[in-house]
C-alpha cells in the first residue's frame, strides 16, 4: 500500500555528500536488479476515495470534517507496460512471475495539491519521483543521506516514502526482483544502494540505502536511461 506524502522528513545529516560503494548508482542497480526494463503507464483504476469537504457537506450536512478524515484523493492501481528490457534476469521455476507489473499510486491532480502552496512558478512537468542529476554521481545533498525519499531525493524507505504520482502514457525504469515484482521502498528485500559518509567524529558509516523501484524518463533516450545502458554494456 503507498503511503500518504510525508509533511516532513527526519533526515540524518552528515559532513559530506557521501559517496557510493561498489560502483555508482546505475553501476549498483544494473548490477544488483534482476531485471530492468522501461515500462509505460498504460491505464489507471480508482480503487480507492477519501472525503472531501464538499461530500462531507453532503453526506452530513455540515463542513467540520473530522481530522481523522483526510483530504480528497483518488488512489488508483497503475498498469505498467514493457516498451523494452534492457536486463531480463533469471525466473525461479519455484515461483509464479509476474508479467505485467501495477503498483499503487496517485494521479497528477495529487501532485497539484502538493504543490500548490510550494510555488507558482513550479515546473508543471515536476515530478516528486524524479531523481535529481546529482544523485547519479553522490548519494547525499548538503551532507544530508536520504533515508527518506521526500524532497526529490530519489532513495528512500522509512518515514519519509513518497508514494509514487503517475500519468498515463508516463515513461518509466522499472527495476523488479526474480518473481517479477517491482522492489518494495519499504519492507522486505528491497534494492540497497550501499554508500558511505562520513560522521561528525570524522569517522566514515557505511550502510545501505533503499532505490526506488519506478524512475520517471523522458524516454528511450533519457540521460539515466543512457547511463544505465552504459553501464550494463560493460558488465
Amino acid at each position: 500500500m503507498a503511503a500518504e506524502p510525508a509533511a516532513a522528513c527526519s533526515l540524518v545529516s552528515y559532513t559530506n555528500n557521501g559517496r557510493y560503494i561498489g560502483g555508482d548508482l546505475t553501476s549498483q542497480i544494473s548490477t544488483k536488479a534482476d531485471t530492468i526494463q522501461i515500462v509505460r503507464v498504460t491505464a489507471k483504476h480508482l480503487i480507492r476515495r477519501t472525503y472531501s469537504r464538499g461530500e462531507w457537506y453532503l453526506n452530513f450536512g455540515d463542513f467540520d470534517v473530522p481530522n481523522d478524515r483526510p483530504e480528497f484523493t483518488d488512489e488508483f492501481v497503475f498498469e505498467l507496460s514493457v516498451v523494452e528490457t534492457l536486463k531480463d534476469g533469471p525466473r525461479p521455476e519455484e515461483f509464479l512471475y509476474e508479467s505485467s507489473p501495477r503498483i499503487l499510486g496517485y494521479d497528477r491532480s495529487a501532485l497539484r495539491d502538493l504543490i500548490a502552496d510550494a510555488s507558482e512558478d513550479v515546473d508543471a512537468q515536476s515530478h516528486p519521483n524524479s531523481l535529481p542529476i546529482w544523485l547519479l554521481d553522490r548519494p547525499g545533498d548538503d551532507g544530508y543521506a536520504f533515508i527518506g525519499a521526500a524532497e526529490g531525493s530519489g532513495l528512500g524507505g522509512g518515514e519519509c516514502f513518497s508514494p509514487y504520482m503517475l500519468d498515463v502514457g508516463q515513461t518509466l525504469v522499472a527495476l523488479r526482483d526474480s518473481m517479477g515484482r517491482l522492489y518494495p521502498a519499504v519492507g522486505a528485500f528491497p534494492l540497497e544502494i550501499d554508500v558511505e559518509f562520513a560522521t561528525g567524529q570524522r569517522r566514515n558509516r557505511r550502510f545501505a540505502l533503499n532505490m526506488q523501484s519506478l524512475v520517471p524518463v523522458s524516454g528511450l533516450d533519457d540521460p539515466f536511461v543512457a547511463r544505465l545502458r552504459e553501464a550494463l554494456g560493460s558488465r
